[in-house]
């Protein structure tokens, strides 16, 4: 079963978090949403992830089969109308399950999504080289490389170091097998071909950040280029993140 969590209250956002992440990681860093905020938000730890089951099959973690948890976890706890959104993994995901269910979903909110397509090789590469390590060296040599080299802009390393902190807590609840599981379902992802995006009609507010390797401002923008009905927005400092939830909520509330 997958962990799921509601607050607040007004129109619905279903959100997914993003890979190696959590619902708490997300809570304690507040990058996209906080206590207060006008929208009924409902949220998850995605399978493998934070108190959700745990399986070892790959399969499990391929971006469609996330978003068919997104999907189902929306039909349970939102209806027959609702927004969906998340932030790189759960970006994926969002995009996913809306052409999944395209008349379900109203609206998207894409956040600092992935790299696919011509990007997504040296990623894998990463990938690759994070399964070797767990396998040569286990889980505290992963988990000490993450604190080295924390996957966070460096102008948000700068002004907020702490928020390295939850996700290198989220990291101490995986196994050397489930994360090798985890990351082999990211490798075999990949965002649907460009015609395919061009049929989602929602509004769609992507929210993307600057000097990010993992989380390139081009997945961004190739976003914003094939959704029909998008709107982009780019921060690099501190205070415009601190934006982020209340332009969530009212995008979500408009």
């Amino acid at each position: 079963m997958l962990q799921v969590k509601i607050s607040g209250s007004g129109s619905t956002l279903v959100w997914g978090h993003g890979l190696l992440g959590s619902m708490a990681q997300e809570e304690a860093t507040g990058w996209f949403y906080r206590a207060g905020m006008p929208v009924r938000l409902v949220h998850y730890d995605a399978c493998g992830h934070g108190h959700s089951e745990r399986p070892l099959d790959a399969m499990r973690y391929r971006w469609p089969a996330l978003a068919a948890d997104m999907l189902a976890i929306a039909r349970q706890h939102a209806g027959n109308r609702f927004a969906l959104g998340g932030q790189s993994m759960g970006c994926a995901s969002a995009l996913i399950a809306a052409l999944q269910a395209p008349t379900s979903v109203n609206k998207l909110v894409l956040a600092t999504p992935p790299t696919f397509w011509s990007t997504r090789a040296a990623q894998v590469e990463r990938y690759q080289q994070m399964i070797r390590l767990l396998r040569a060296r286990g889980m505290p040599s992963f988990i000490q490389l993450s604190r080295q080299y924390p996957a966070l802009p460096e102008w948000l390393q700068q002004a907020r170091p702490e928020d390295a902190l939850p996700q290198l807590e989220s990291l101490g609840g995986f196994s050397r097998e489930l994360l090798t599981a985890v990351i082999q379902g990211a490798i075999a992802s990949d965002l649907p071909a460009p015609e395919q995006l061009h049929r989602l009609q929602q509004p769609a507010l992507i929210l993307a950040w600057r000097d990010d390797p993992i989380h390139p401002l081009s997945s961004a923008e190739q976003l914003a280029s094939h959704l029909p009905n998008a709107e982009l927005r780019v921060i690099n400092k501190i205070s415009e993140l601190a934006d982020w939830p209340q332009q969530i909520a009212d995008f979500i509330n408009s």
